[in-house]
This record gives structure tokens, sequence and C-alpha cells, in this order.
């Protein structure tokens, strides 16, 4: 036999509360003031489940994991395959026709993986994934010449000690 599920039928938990059972806790309430239970009840504070120290640290870096896991799903099949294409053409001794194929199937993997796009969606990927990786290479470059203009000053610059 399963157990119902409150959402399914339209029963509240912890909900709003009869006059009468209001009545019942006033009571129960009165006797309970002052007590050690009151003052247990009184130390408590709500806890919030953040997952501890580790879910502290975590949480910073889940959008990221999750950015990663996303790509993985994404391109994984194709990178694997190109990683394979790639083992099998350097190390097998494949001829010429058989090495073009295993590169072939490879290609197939990336324009499968890419949603299977038509001609023109296939040189705008293509264009689009040039630009991105040109603004990535201009980004890690451009920061590099700071850290190397950084560097430099710092040791060029006269120590009045």
């Amino acid at each position: 036999m399963s157990i119902p599920n409150p959402d399914e039928h339209g029963e509240e938990l912890g909900g709003g509360q009869t006059p009468r059972e209001q009545a019942i806790l006033a009571a129960l309430a009165a006797d309970l003031e002052g007590s050690t239970a009151d003052q247990l009840a009184a130390q408590l504070v709500p806890v919030i489940p953040d997952g501890g120290v580790f879910g502290r640290t975590a949480a910073p870096h889940l959008d990221r994991v999750t950015k990663t896991r996303e790509w993985v799903r994404i391109w994984g099949p194709a990178v694997a395959t190109n990683g394979a294409a790639m083992v099998a053409v350097a190390v097998l001794p494949l001829p010429g026709p058989l090495a073009l194929y295993v590169l072939a199937l490879a290609a197939f993997a990336w324009w499968h993986c890419a949603g299977r796009p038509g001609p023109a969606e296939t040189i705008q990927t293509g264009v689009y994934a040039a630009v991105d990786f040109g603004a990535w290479v201009r980004r890690n470059v451009e920061r590099l010449a700071v850290r190397r203009a950084a560097a430099e000053n710092r040791r060029t610059a006269i120590n009045p000690k």
C-alpha cells in the first residue's frame, strides 16, 4: 500500500489551524510556560540545510561544475571519438582510405553533437567558434601582458632602501 502524497490530495501540512486546535494549543502553551521544555524550546535555532562546511565551500563552484558537466554531456562523444580517431590513425597501420574514413567518423561525431546543422548553420557555428576562440586567446594574451608588465615594473623599480 502506498503512502498518500499530500500534494496530490490537496491536504495542507502545517497549514491553517481550526479555532478548536488553536484553543488546545494555547492551553498547552500556558501549561508549558516556564517549564524545562519551554526553556529548551527557547534555545532551539533554525537549522538551514546548507551542507555544512563542505556545502559552503563547494557552493561557489557548483555553477562551474554544472557548466562543465553540460559541456561534457553535449561534446563528450565528439571529443572521445576524435581522440580514438587520432590514436587509431597514429598507432595502427591504416591504409589511406581507411584513415580518411576514421577521420570522417570523427567529423561526423562533431557534426552530430552540434545538433546536425545544415551547411549555413555549420559555417555560422564554425565562424562563431573561431571568433570565441580568438576572443579567449586575446583575453589571455592581454592578461599575460599585464602580468608581464607588472613583473617588469617590479624588477626595474628602484628601491630607495
